[in-house]
């Protein structure tokens, strides 16, 4: 599997796996209730590494229904980050952090 976290975009300030790692870990601490998964969505978008469900999958090899179904538990349950846009063809659903989620 493709590392995510390591040059997501050609930048050299590209955080790495390790440092990624690190904040999903923190994250999971400071909120028991998400699963790895919602953590790993919630460091992305605050990264600005996947800010889609269709990315998200892709960069991190998941399946993109099983990403949407722990967004959307992550949306509805949490409240931590907020849909902004969602293609009902391909269900992509863009989101975003809500100010709240200090990580």
């Amino acid at each position: 599997m493709r590392n995510p976290a390591q040059n997501h975009s050609g930048k050299d300030d590209a955080p790495d796996a390790e440092h990624f790692l690190h904040l999903v870990e923190r994250t999971l601490v400071g909120n028991p209730e998400l699963s790895p998964v919602q953590g790993a969505i919630l460091v992305a978008a605050r990264q600005d590494i996947a800010c889609d469900s269709k990315t998200f999958a892709r960069l991190f090899g998941i399946a993109h229904a099983i990403v949407l179904r722990e967004l959307n538990a992550l949306m509805q349950a949490t409240g931590l980050v907020t849909q902004t846009k969602r293609d009902t063809r391909t269900l992509r659903t863009h989101y975003q952090p809500t100010p709240i989620t200090d990580i």
